[in-house]
């Protein structure tokens, strides 16, 4: 049983990690589109897609789930084996929870939090 929720917390951790740094690298290219003609732009950022996430895929996957496991397994020291894992996958999961909302939709939830005005966002 534990082995296959820490599976689960380490590839959800993983996939959501690799998809928000690879989201990022997409913003950052979209935002110099209108400094060339539609199609000469997208040659240039397919290029630069594949120059860059290439090599980031072939090692991001590695890293990032020896990254999450690392996370997971230090959370035993917090609450034992399986509230440990619990703990922090939902550490793991506000805090790119955060990241996914500043990049998607400009909100900060720090902010929103102390302010009370959370609820109004679900």
């Amino acid at each position: 049983m534990y082995k296959k929720l820490f599976r689960f917390a380490v590839m959800t951790i993983t996939i959501l990690a690799a998809n928000l740094i690879t989201g990022q690298i997409g913003n950052i290219l979209t935002g110099y589109r209108t400094h060339y003609k539609p199609l000469t732009f997208t040659l240039i950022a397919m290029s630069i897609i594949v120059l860059v996430l290439y090599p980031l895929f072939s090692h991001l996957h590695d890293w990032l789930s020896i990254l999450s496991a690392k996370l997971v397994k230090s959370g035993r020291r917090f609450g034992g084996k399986y509230i440990g894992l619990v703990l922090i996958f939902l550490i793991s999961f506000l805090v790119l929870l955060y990241f996914y909302s500043k990049m998607w939709y400009k909100i900060d939830i720090l902010d929103l939090l102390f302010n009370g005005e959370l609820q109004n966002y679900f």
